[in-house]
């Protein structure tokens, strides 16, 4: 008698690849993704992000790049039908912010609401991300 294998299946998680064959960013497929006005802005919050905590590693949670620091969250981009947002993910009170910019009403977030290029404030993202990144 011939012993015969049963047939396992294996789950295995699908890798998104480029045409060149090496996987592609889940970031910027997210950015790709997005309308082209969207898009634009997402880039721009994305380099502020980059020149203001360079050492954030960017992942997708929740549907959405979060950008951390030692496992612990920093802050998220993501497109909405009207804005992109910027999510600080920080006390309300070590975001200063007189102008009144950021909405929310949470112990541990807020969000800035970006519609067009002129909606974003280099200076007050900087100081944002580094009190996020602080806190």
């Amino acid at each position: 008698m011939v012993a015969t294998r049963k047939a396992t299946t294996k789950k295995t998680t699908a890798r998104k690849t480029t045409a060149g064959g090496k996987s592609k960013d889940p970031v910027d497929a997210y950015f790709q993704q997005q309308p082209p006005d969207k898009r634009i802005l997402l880039e721009k919050l994305r380099a502020l992000v980059a020149k203001n905590v360079p050492d954030a590693e960017a992942a997708i949670k929740w549907g959405v790049p979060i950008y951390q620091r030692n496992g612990r969250n920093i802050c998220a981009l993501a497109a909405f039908k009207d804005h992109v947002g910027l999510n600080f993910f920080a006390s309300p009170d070590v975001l200063v912010d007189p102008a009144g910019k950021l909405e929310g009403s949470g112990k541990g977030s807020r969000m800035l609401k970006v519609r067009n290029a002129a909606d974003i404030d280099a200076g007050s993202i900087q100081r944002w991300l580094k009190a996020a990144a602080k806190s």
